[in-house]
């Protein structure tokens, strides 16, 4: 590799035409405003204790890891006497190469088209397997932010996914690493549910709210078979929302139109689906457009990962809509939500045991 030198980088630059220099300068400055944030700093604002919650710390003296030539400052808690680092529970526990961090989060939103491990771990000097494992880490630290922007008018409708298990059905050393193991010679509960479940082509349902302003979110109903979502289902997903003096626009299915009776503060205006193919809505304000073309989208998007385990399906989502939002928020803005979620860690451990619950819903 030739040798960088300032006199080289000048002679190399002098030679660019001007809109190749404001693209150069362009990524110096990405990359200089990139270094000067401080992930660990931010990651130990309002501390709080793994073990009770409380965050009265007094500070424990000095630990030197392994593979860090510095020593990391450890706290104790005042309540329970447990101690910890700054970034307990947070996205950078546990984390070898904290200095990458940042760079990582920008690789992954940055990029209009998603970037795949491989990539990733080659402009990083990392592993495919340590890439993976970020990239999730990443995602599970976005559940409680940002939440969706209510606009007057939201569409709201079901939205499906083919059931998918990538890779062996099962995941058994996906359940070894976590404690879970089974015998090779015998097939597990879970595996024989995953087998049928993808055999019987069932479907994974989530509920997707749009504010007709460019933002939506979703949320995971059930995996089922056959059938229209109960309303049981409906009011356990939605129950949570704040739809007060709203105008709700769903399509005419029954179980939605029930659920929208028991709210009395809400606008419920409906559509059939038949009548937007057809052309022939009596208001043309009442549809649900946006979802359909976000949806399509996302369909196109995740053709880059020749598809999604349903286990991570709810990431993967996540990662689309703050890869869109990312164009509005600023780096830091996005750094600091992910970094101040204290539960980000424990919600990444337990991504298994969330996705068992989920099937067996």
């Amino acid at each position: 590799m030739e040798t960088i030198t300032t006199e080289n980088l000048i002679n190399k630059f002098s030679i660019l035409k001007s809109y190749q220099q404001k693209k150069v300068v362009e990524y110096l400055n990405n990359f200089s405003a990139l270094n000067l944030i401080d992930a660990d700093l931010i990651a130990g604002q309002n501390m709080i204790c793994r073990k009770c919650g409380s965050s009265n710390f007094v500070k424990n003296g000095t630990h030197q890891m392994k593979y860090n030539l510095e020593k990391t400052q450890r706290f104790q808690c005042k309540t329970c006497k447990c101690t910890q680092y700054c970034d307990a529970n947070t996205v950078l526990y546990n984390l070898k190469i904290k200095d990458k961090w940042i760079d990582f989060v920008y690789i992954m939103l940055a990029n209009k088209e998603p970037m795949d491990n491989k990539s990733i771990s080659e402009i990083l000097e990392i592993s495919e397997r340590t890439a993976f494992r970020w990239r999730h880490k990443f995602l599970s630290s976005l559940n409680k932010i940002n939440p969706l922007s209510t606009q007057e008018e939201i569409e709201v409708d079901e939205v499906y996914f083919r059931f998918n298990v990538k890779g062996r059905i099962g995941k058994e050393k996906f359940d070894e690493y976590y404690g879970y193991q089974h015998p090779d010679n015998i097939e597990s509960e879970l595996r024989k549910k995953e087998r049928f479940m993808k055999e019987e082509k069932y479907q994974t349902i989530f509920l997707c709210r749009h504010n007709r302003t460019d933002d939506f979110e979703f949320s995971p109903i059930k995996i089922q078979n056959k059938g229209i979502v109960a309303e049981s289902d409906l009011q356990r997903v939605m129950k949570d929302f704040d739809l007060t003096e709203k105008t709700i626009i769903t399509d005419k299915e029954p179980s939605m139109i029930s659920y929208m009776k028991t709210l009395e503060t809400v606008n419920h205006l409906t559509f059939r689906s038949s009548d937007i193919k057809k052309g022939i809505l009596d208001d043309k304000n009442v549809h649900n457009n946006n979802i359909n073309s976000m949806m399509a989208s996302i369909r196109q998007w995740f053709k880059k990962f020749r598809g999604v385990s349903t286990k991570y399906l709810e990431n993967y989502l996540k990662w689309f809509r703050y890869s869109n939002l990312f164009k509005l928020l600023k780096l830091r803005e996005m750094l600091e939500y992910s970094l101040l979620d204290k539960e980000s860690y424990p919600r990444f451990k337990n991504l298994f045991k969330i996705y068992k619950e989920f099937i067996y819903i």
